[in-house]
């Protein structure tokens, strides 16, 4: 899938989340609860990130990342969710 995270295109392999794709374009999205050895919570919810199309914030870290999604990893709302 190609997708767009803040302003930048990137192609990930399938099955990739949209944290490994914000990772993958150096772009910092907190986590907490999540660890590569470990299996995806997304509890925490401290990794949320808008995309375009959806009503709700979404954790990157158990989001599959598709084709065409357009994701901003800073927007206001995700901002001040993290804060709480």
């Amino acid at each position: 899938p190609t997708l767009m995270i803040d302003g930048r295109t990137i192609t990930v392999p399938d099955g990739a989340t949209i944290l490994d794709a914000a990772r993958a374009l150096a772009i910092d999205v907190p986590t907490l609860c999540w660890y590569p050895k470990l299996p995806t919570v997304g509890s925490c919810r401290i990794c949320l990130v808008s995309v375009e199309g959806t009503g709700k914030l979404i954790a990157s870290c158990a989001t599959e990342a598709t084709d065409g999604m357009v994701v901003t990893t800073e927007s206001h709302a995700a901002v001040e969710n993290r804060k709480g």
